[in-house]
C-alpha cells in the first residue's frame, strides 16, 4: 500500500514538474500504436485529401502510384486532372505527393522526373495559390539549371500573368530569354521596388551594380568577423547564381570564421560548401559528403574551379577541425 501511495505521488510530481515530459511520452505511445491508411491508387489518394487526410502509410501506400521504379503513367493522369481543378488544400497535398514520387523514382536531391516536373509546370500553375507557389519552390530548390531552361517560356509567360517571389527566385535561376526586361519593367512598380526578391532577379539576370551590392555585403560581414552574418549572406548570393556570386561563395571555402547555433560551433567553410547545392542539385551527394580529410575539401574546390572559375591563389586553407 505504502508503495502505491509513493508511486502515485511520483507520478503527480512528475506531471506537475515536466507536463511536457509526460505528453512526450503519450505522444510517442499514440504514434506507435496509430494505423495510418493505406491508400491503393491515386483517386484514394485525392478523396483522402478532400476529406482533410493529411497522415497515411507512406512505405505501404507510396509504391500504389509506381509500376517498379518508374511513375504510374494513369496515377499521374488521374493526379493532374485534380491539381489542375482541385481545391487549394488538395492541390497543396498533390504537390507534396508528386515531389514524393519522384523521389521514389530518383532517391538524390536533384528533381528529374519529366513526369512529375510537366505536372508542376501544367496543372499545378493553374491557380495561383499557395500550390504554386510551393510548386515554383520544388522546382527552383531541387531542379538543375539545365532542367529549368527547358521552362523558360512557361515561367515567363507566369511572369507577366502574376508575379510573385516565388517566381522571381524561379525566375532568377533559370533565367529564360526575354525576363530581363520584364523583371527591370516590374521593378519601377511601387509595390516591387526594393523588394528583396525583386533586387536577386534583378542581379541574377545582368544588373550588376546590384549583384556587386550582394557581394560587398558578404564581404562586409567576412571583414567584420561576423561569421553568421556571412552565411546568411550565402543565400541571396546562390539565388542570384551568377558566375560572380558562385566565386563569392566557394571563396569561403578557405575562411577561417566560425559561428555558433544549437551551442555548437560551426565552420563557414561547411556552410559555403552546402550552399552550393542550390545551384547543383545534381552534385548534392558530392557537396554534402565529398570525403574524409582535407583532400575532400580539395575536390570540393576544384569543382568550383571547373563550375566557376574561381581562383583559391594566395588564400591560406583553414585549418580543418
Amino acid at each position: 500500500m505504502i508503495k502505491l501511495i509513493l508511486t502515485t505521488v511520483a507520478i503527480i510530481v512528475l506531471a506537475m514538474n515536466c507536463p511536457s515530459a509526460i505528453a512526450d511520452q503519450t505522444e510517442k505511445q499514440t504514434m506507435q500504436t496509430k494505423q495510418y491508411p493505406v491508400l491503393n491508387n491515386a483517386q484514394e489518394f485525392i478523396e483522402f485529401f478532400r476529406q482533410g487526410g493529411k497522415y497515411y502509410d507512406k512505405q505501404k501506400s507510396l509504391p500504389n502510384l509506381m509500376i517498379g521504379k518508374q511513375p504510374d503513367p494513369q496515377a499521374l493522369k488521374v493526379l493532374g486532372e485534380a491539381l489542375a481543378t482541385d481545391t487549394q488544400d488538395v492541390r497543396d497535398e498533390i504537390v507534396r505527393l508528386l515531389r514524393k514520387i519522384a523521389s521514389l523514382n530518383h532517391p538524390a536531391r536533384e528533381l528529374r522526373t519529366p513526369e512529375v516536373i510537366d505536372l508542376l509546370v501544367g496543372p499545378g500553375f493553374a491557380k495561383r495559390d499557395s500550390a504554386s507557389s510551393e510548386a515554383m519552390d520544388i522546382l527552383r530548390e531541387d531542379a538543375s539549371i539545365v532542367t529549368l531552361s527547358r521552362y523558360g517560356d512557361i515561367f515567363l509567360r507566369e511572369l507577366k500573368k502574376k508575379p510573385s517571389a516565388s517566381l522571381f527566385l524561379l525566375i532568377a535561376k533559370a533565367k529564360p530569354k526575354g525576363a530581363r526586361e520584364e523583371v527591370e519593367r516590374l521593378a519601377k512598380l511601387p509595390e516591387w521596388e526594393n523588394d528583396l526578391y525583386m533586387r536577386i532577379t534583378q542581379a541574377a539576370l545582368g544588373n550588376t551594380k546590384i549583384e556587386e551590392e550582394f557581394i560587398a555585403d558578404a564581404k562586409q560581414k567576412e571583414d567584420a568577423g561576423d561569421g553568421r552574418g556571412l552565411v546568411k549572406s550565402f543565400i541571396p548570393l546562390v539565388q542570384i547564381c551568377t558566375p560572380s556570386t558562385l566565386r563569392a561563395v566557394c571563396l569561403r571555402l578557405r575562411s577561417p570564421l566560425t559561428y555558433q547555433f544549437n551551442f555548437f560551433t560551426h565552420p563557414v567553410y561547411d556552410e559555403a560548401m552546402r550552399a552550393l547545392i542550390y545551384v547543383y542539385p545534381e552534385e548534392a551527394d558530392f557537396l554534402t559528403n565529398p570525403g574524409p580529410g582535407e583532400e575532400a575539401y580539395i575536390r570540393v574546390e576544384q569543382f568550383c574551379e571547373l563550375k566557376t572559375g574561381v581562383s583559391f591563389y594566395g588564400i591560406p586553407r583553414p585549418i580543418r577541425r
